[in-house]
């Protein structure tokens, strides 16, 4: 199967028929934002919140912190794609989503991740850690979603930590530092020319195509939980 006719990424043939995108990040907020605008019609809800309406519990509950200046709280680039995705890898689980709530602002990114989006993390972890302990928390992110990824496992320590089945990151700025406490239970997908997974800040094409690799994020995701 092509990329272009992947179901999962229908509107990847949008981005793919774009003009050459090359933004440095703190420059990058109109040209995302347009891009953007035109991606939420095809990827349907940008906001997912299972957690703050007190759904009942799911045997897995994915927390996603989306990249910069996008959309609601999931994004258009990678959270619907891997929702999506895990849901196809894993018929018939019942499944929680909850994006993550911050500000997702270009300062953020070049602060090394907003701190809002810790304390928002943080506070859905523990959450669904608590009140349905016997969830499989799949903790996720996408570029600065990245770095909040990083901050938050940081942050929660290592018995925390224990407690969480699987972490994926699309284009982590921070790759080439593990996830503390989940080093052998992390996916990271970076593209070879993905500046931003150096820890840069120029955003190529190949920063904006991550609902590529949802299927191969949704058969990790799977895996671990050991469907």
């Amino acid at each position: 199967m092509s990329r272009q006719s992947n179901p999962l990424n229908p509107f990847l043939s949008i981005i793919t028929n774009l003009p050459p995108t090359n933004l440095l990040v703190d420059g990058a907020a109109a040209g995302l934002t347009n891009i953007e605008g035109l991606l939420v019609p095809v990827v349907g809800g940008t906001t997912q919140s299972d957690l703050e309406t007190n759904k009942p519990c799911a045997q897995m509950t994915i927390i996603f912190a989306r990249g910069t200046t996008e959309p609601g709280n999931m994004g258009v680039f990678a959270g619907p794609q891997l929702v999506q995705a895990v849901q196809t890898a894993m018929p018939g689980t019942s499944i929680n989503v909850q994006g993550v709530n911050y500000t997702a602002t270009i300062q953020g990114y070049l602060a090394g991740g907003g701190t809002d989006g810790t304390t928002s993390m943080t506070n859905f972890v523990n959450q669904a850690l608590t009140t349905c302990p016997d969830t499989k928390v799949v903790m996720s992110g996408y570029s600065q979603g990245g770095q909040v990824v990083h901050n938050t496992a940081k942050a929660m320590g290592a018995a925390t930590m224990a407690r969480i089945n699987s972490v994926v990151i699309f284009g982590d700025p921070q790759s080439q530092t593990p996830v503390t406490g989940a080093e052998n239970k992390t996916l990271v997908i970076c593209h070879s020319d993905d500046n931003i997974c150096s820890n840069g800040d120029l955003i190529l094409p190949a920063h904006l195509t991550y609902g590529f690799d949802s299927p191969q994020a949704g058969q990790y995701v799977a895996k671990m939980a050991g469907a």
